[in-house]
């Protein structure tokens, strides 16, 4: 039998019966003190996987991002060579637009060339010969006394088409100028190279222009007689 005596004695006695030390310390420290240790380990381990559980979603989400990032360069590349060949297709369909512009403004002026007789002949007129460009051409290096060509001199001698005509008594010019659409551009040339054709020449000179159809904005010119216009038929373009 245990004899306690002393302090030294009971804690002697709490060492060599544990199940006395447990149950001390149960009436003293209570139940939920008691529980404390256990609960704090649950914690730590809780807090431990947790941090784990984050590092792994912290690694995959980076991977997520990193992959979303070269997605992201893939498309931005693709989008870049999306847009170097919409812009390629804009030049080329630009480039197509002015080369079938002026193939149409040939093939009208190669169409009033042939027409020369009957513009002279609407005009009141019968046709003499066209006047070629080096005629033009020294006309306006004559009138350049010397001097380099101006704009309007070098305008004025790659005009599009002059007749020489004749009303029965005298000869006349007529400066005419063709476009697929007659505007006030081409009423502007055609008037101007009459008046120059006038005035280096003396002989008077007349103006007209040939197109498939005209502007609205020169429809008065045309029924005031200021200029002739020519009808080019659309027919006369189409491929055989």
């Amino acid at each position: 039998m245990t004899t306690i005596n002393s302090q030294e004695d009971f804690l002697r006695a709490l060492t060599d019966n544990p199940e006395w030390k447990a149950a001390v310390r149960a009436q003293i420290l209570g139940e939920e003190l008691l529980q404390l240790p256990a609960k704090f380990d649950a914690f730590v381990q809780q807090m431990t996987e947790s941090v784990a559980e984050q590092q792994v979603t912290n690694a995959e989400l980076k991977q997520s991002v990193a992959e979303l990032k070269e997605i992201n360069k893939r498309i931005t590349a693709s989008l870049e060579s999306i847009d170097g060949r919409v812009f390629s297709l804009e030049q080329n369909v630009a480039r197509l637009t002015d080369d079938v512009g002026w193939l149409k403004g040939k093939a009208v002026l190669d169409l009033a060339v042939d027409d020369a007789a009957v513009i002279a002949l609407g005009m009141g007129m019968e046709y003499v010969r066209r006047v070629p460009r080096e005629e033009l051409y020294r006309l306006a290096m004559k009138a350049a006394q010397g001097e380099a060509l101006s704009a309007e001199l070098r305008s004025f001698r790659q005009a599009d088409l002059v007749i020489e005509a004749t009303d029965g008594t005298d000869n006349q010019y007529i400066a005419v100028e063709a476009s697929f659409v007659g505007g006030a551009y081409d009423v502007l040339r055609a008037l101007r190279n009459a008046e120059l054709l006038t005035e280096y020449t003396g002989v008077p000179t007349r103006a007209a222009i040939a197109s498939v159809t005209i502007n609205e904005a020169i429809d008065w010119q045309v029924s005031s007689g200021a200029v002739y216009w020519h009808e080019i038929e659309e027919v006369g373009l189409r491929p055989d």
